[in-house]
């Protein structure tokens, strides 16, 4: 009897929130100006906030876990909360979008006037579009329509109920890390994440443990981690943030080179790991002031513990019976560590742009006890090893998107970085070049006879050290590609737009043609074409440049590149799941 009565009740409740969700949904909206929104954009935002088949909402939504929507949502001047399904897309206009660990957008996701908070925990099938711009907008109502000028009790408590559960939100996280790696396997985020919206602010908390697969997800210590973060924002779409956050991760070495869904897949599928790992363990104090999503200063302090961690052999589709590369030994000790980050942001969407400016970067000054330095290849440290330590560096990426027809876009990148004072940075904090990431026509970690400006371990012609660590006190490195639309869309032939967004194809063909250059050097007395003084540049012609082309589908590109400073070098093949830049 009581499960009969249970099961009436949450029936009701599901009625009276569907009731809720659709108020006014023979409304018809329509955009009285655009600003400089695409008028495309705008033009497809409203047929999916006017289709008949949209859920749609004025004011909060909230999608429980439980929940699945067979299409599309739509949520105008209101907070969307999604825990739950929708299998279609997710359209905000003037309002934000948080997204809690374990939400899933099957066909994309657009806000217009607004954020997207929660991406990392959630899984999106599609493109993110994300405009702070926002819309003005006008509700018709249809001439036969008789509108009620106050909602009855009911639907007046359900709407206050269901406001306050849109401004917090909790959940129980079960998330990968989104990498696959040969130190770790598989790591496991697991435990409860809460978030509270103050009205003036936000405030959110993350209580995660880390679990790793290799050795079958035992309880050791090189198998478990934590990760821990509470964070307090003042303001919305520009003011102030203050954290905190404790950890005992697997980081990588040179995060740049390559997305961590790349690395993970290429060295699940193809046995090849092209990223370096090491163990840091400790917390971490910020705060920083932000202006929309197109300016972001943050300043930092950390108490770190840094160690090494050792090859293991995870699981891999092919080649499973093969070596690894061995993870290179990295230095130990521990450290105290001050960083002040800056972005610049102006691209007109953050996942695939074609105009605007990207620009990052980061000064970091480090302090600390080396207890163990790690093996490197002779006259790559300038510096004594009596244990104390004392360094800055800084790392500056540069890009900028240009449409400079419509069919066409130019887009340009530079990366420069490295040691600026004091003494040899660790290793951790070293560079190189080389791989699909940077230089595609080199192979990654490739070394040749005399000097190499790839990642400086065989500076003197001599072995490198095992694994091949990136050892370069500096690097810097330029890219540029012209992107051209095919005109025929393979998966518009084959399919609807609607089931086409469904797979996340959004976006024609395009053709690429690109050309790369860039090294790594050391510091110091100049010896030969590695080694040149703290005030010098390295000459052009020691550069290493390639070209390539190639096919870009959506967010799959297949290309082959060619090293052109090097006689007889081969053709390299290597697919990415997202622009080269």
């Amino acid at each position: 009897m009581r499960q009969t009565s249970f099961t009436i009740a949450a029936s009701l409740v599901f009625a009276i929130q569907l009731g809720a969700q659709n108020i006014a949904r023979r409304d018809v909206v329509r955009v009285t100006e655009t600003g400089t929104l695409p008028r495309n954009l705008i033009e497809d935002v409203l047929r999916v906030v006017n289709s008949p088949t949209t859920l749609r909402a004025f004011g909060d939504l909230r999608i429980d876990a439980d929940r699945s929507v067979d299409g599309d949502v739509a949520v105008l001047q209101g907070l969307a909360t999604i825990a739950g399904h929708v299998l279609g897309r997710v359209v905000v206009v003037n309002g934000d979008l948080a997204l809690l660990g374990g939400a899933r957008v099957d066909s994309g996701i657009v806000v217009l006037g607004g954020r997207v908070m929660g991406r990392d925990g959630a899984t999106i099938g599609g493109s993110v579009q994300e405009f702070i711009e926002q819309a003005s907008i006008v509700r018709d109502q249809p001439a036969d329509t008789t509108a009620s000028s106050e909602p009855n009790p009911d639907e007046r408590w359900w709407r206050l109920r269901q406001r306050w559960r849109s401004r917090s939100w909790s959940d129980i996280r079960l998330v990968s890390t989104r990498t696959y790696n040969r130190v770790e396997g598989l790591p496991v985020l697991i435990g409860p994440a809460f978030g509270r919206d103050l009205g003036w602010g936000r405030l959110t908390l993350d209580l995660l443990g880390v679990v790793r697969s290799v050795g079958s997800f035992e309880q050791t210590s090189a198998n478990l981690g934590h990760d821990a973060k509470a964070e307090l924002r003042f303001g919305h779409n520009y003011g102030a943030r203050l954290g905190a956050r404790l950890y005992d991760v697997v980081n990588p070495v040179e995060p740049w080179h390559l997305s961590d869904a790349e690395v993970g897949l290429s060295a699940f599928f193809l046995h090849r790991d092209f990223s370096d790992y090491y163990d840091k363990h400790g917390g971490t104090l910020y705060g920083g002031v932000y202006l929309s999503d197109h300016l972001d200063l943050t300043l930092g302090y950390s108490d770190q513990r840094w160690s090494s961690r050792a090859t293991r052999n995870p699981l891999t589709f092919l080649r499973n019976n093969s070596a690894w590369r061995a993870n290179p030994i990295m230095d130990e000790g521990t450290f105290h560590i001050a960083t002040a980050a800056l972005r610049y942001d102006t691209r007109n969407e953050a996942k695939d742009p074609w105009s605007g400016w990207l620009i990052t970067g980061e000064y970091e000054f480090g302090r600390g006890t080396i207890s163990a330095y790690a093996p490197t290849s002779p006259g790559v440290r300038q510096t004594n090893l009596n244990g104390q330590t004392e360094y800055d560096r800084i790392f500056v990426d540069l890009r900028r998107y240009n449409r400079v027809s419509p069919e066409g876009q130019l887009n340009m990148r530079l990366v420069v970085g490295g040691w600026l004072s004091g003494d040899d940075v660790p290793l951790q904090r070293r560079f190189s070049v080389g791989g699909p990431g940077t230089l595609p026509g080199y192979d990654f970690r490739r070394t040749s006879g005399g000097s190499d400006p790839s990642q400086c371990s065989t500076a003197f012609g001599l072995t490198t050290v095992g694994g091949q660590p990136a050892e370069c006190s500096r690097v810097a490195l330029a890219q540029v590609e012209y992107r051209g639309d095919i005109r025929i869309d393979p998966f518009g032939l084959l399919m609807g737009e609607r089931s086409r967004r469904r797979l996340g194809w959004g976006r024609s063909a395009e053709w690429v043609a690109f050309v790369d250059a860039g090294r790594g050097w050391l510091v110091g007395p100049r010896r030969g074409k590695s080694t040149y003084p703290n005030n010098r540049l390295p000459p052009l012609g020691t550069f290493r440049t390639d070209i390539g082309v190639g096919l870009k589908l959506d967010d799959l590109g297949i290309y082959v590149a060619k090293g052109v400073s090097e006689h007889g070098g081969p053709l390299n093949l290597f697919v990415r799941l997202k622009p080269r830049f």
